[in-house]
């Protein structure tokens, strides 16, 4: 009986046998196909039991096999011609080849809690939340658009994360809105109509004091709930584009004042006028000895005829001096303000003489800008240089009452 050999051929389809359900399939089809192929060809030869002969015979090749089972079983021991790239790992590729993600200039900030500020007309948006104008009035500093705030997460104030600061940092890739804020203004009844008007304010230093024609006309009715009443102090901001008086038509009420509130606006009273000695003493020169080195410190005060009298003081002191008149509250603004501080490398405010409203501007923006401050009860020049010594040495900014200068010799 002749038995064609077969292993080889069993060897090279195992050995194409992958290890997914698919292959193992294929393989025992494979496997079936070639039994069935051996078997028809083995019953078809005659088995024969005579005395051997000694007759070479032909032995059974593949190449003997009919034309379709031959090519059934070279693709069955050969395998697939090509191998199925799953998803998987098409997904895993691409994103082991990524480039990695750049970190942009909010997600820097956001790290330590710093977020930019979208102020509104009424209120801001901080890191998606709405912070209401009642909120942002009760801070001691200003929030303008554009400004970075560092949040407390750990304190709340109406569910709100608690606005901890102002901070120096500034998208360069953001432009803030410009918005004009009347403060102060004084409601009148329109005669004749339900609407009301706002022609001046408190302070007298806004764009509808200029001139009489300069009004604003407010509908009470756009406000529901808040029962806006002639006699009402008010806030108003309005966008600017540069349109004047026209673009406060799309504007709002940001703060109704309290009655209290209103003194806050009052210039302070004028200090009185001490008369100079006949032979006024410079001893200021020599009781404190301490050396600038050229840095700049600027002089707040609010009495304009001292302003140029202090410079003595600093340029024994080897510093540079700058002085700031703010004598007239509504000429000194948040923006200069905050140049002035910005370039100096010491601040020193003569509250004497001076609205609160700059002391607490200088105070924050020194704050802001990590610059010393230091406070002179008087527009002295001996309060000047003890004060300029307190900041240089690091000391509280005001001077204790028992202060005595025997303790800068």
């Amino acid at each position: 009986m002749e038995v064609y050999d077969y292993r080889q051929e069993l060897i090279d389809l195992l050995n194409n046998t992958a290890d997914d359900p698919q292959s193992l399939l294929q393989t025992q089809r494979s496997l079936t196909t070639i039994l069935n192929i051996l078997n028809h060809y083995q019953e078809s030869t005659p088995v024969k039991q005579d005395a051997p002969r000694f007759v070479q015979r032909k032995i059974q090749t593949a190449n003997e096999l009919p034309p379709q089972a031959r090519k059934t079983l070279k693709s069955l021991l050969t395998g697939p011609t090509s191998v199925k790239e799953t998803p998987g790992s098409t997904v895993t590729l691409s994103a082991s080849t990524s480039a990695p993600k750049t970190i942009t200039e909010e997600e820097r900030l956001a790290a330590d809690n710093r977020y930019l500020v979208h102020r509104k007309l009424s209120g801001a948006e901080i890191n998606h939340r709405y912070y209401p104008e009642a909120i942002l009035h009760a801070l001691p500093f200003p929030v303008e658009d554009g400004d970075i705030a560092q949040l407390d997460y750990e304190q709340k104030v109406r569910g709100l994360p608690v606005i901890r600061r102002i901070t120096g940092d500034h998208l360069s890739d953001y432009t803030p809105e410009k918005i004009n804020v009347i403060e102060y203004g004084e409601l009148k009844r329109v005669p004749g109509s339900d609407v009301l008007q706002l022609s001046k304010t408190i302070k007298g230093n806004s764009i509808v004091d200029e001139a009489p024609a300069n009004t604003i006309v407010i509908d009470p009715f756009k406000y529901p709930g808040r029962d806006i009443k002639p006699g009402m102090v008010i806030d108003f901001a309005y966008y600017d584009h540069g349109n004047g008086l026209a673009d406060a038509k799309d504007g709002s009420i940001r703060w109704i004042h309290e009655k209290q509130d209103y003194d806050t606006t009052k210039q302070p009273a004028k200090p009185k006028v001490v008369k100079k000695p006949t032979n006024p003493r410079h001893d200021y020169e020599k009781k404190l000895d301490y050396d600038l080195h050229q840095r700049k410190v600027l002089v707040i005060t609010g009495i304009r005829s001292k302003v140029k009298g202090l410079k003595p003081v600093v340029d024994k002191h080897h510093g540079l001096f700058r002085g700031l008149d703010a004598s007239a509250e509504e000429k000194v603004s948040s923006s200069k303000l905050k140049r002035e501080i910005r370039d100096a490398d010491f601040v020193i405010v003569c509250i004497d003489a001076i609205h609160h409203r700059i002391s607490q501007l200088a105070n924050h923006h020194a704050k802001r800008y990590e610059k010393p401050l230091a406070i002179a009860n008087i527009t002295s020049n001996t309060a000047v240089e003890r004060a300029i010594a307190r900041a240089l040495n690091g000391d509280p900014a005001y001077a204790e009452s028992s202060e005595d200068l025997k303790n800068y010799k």
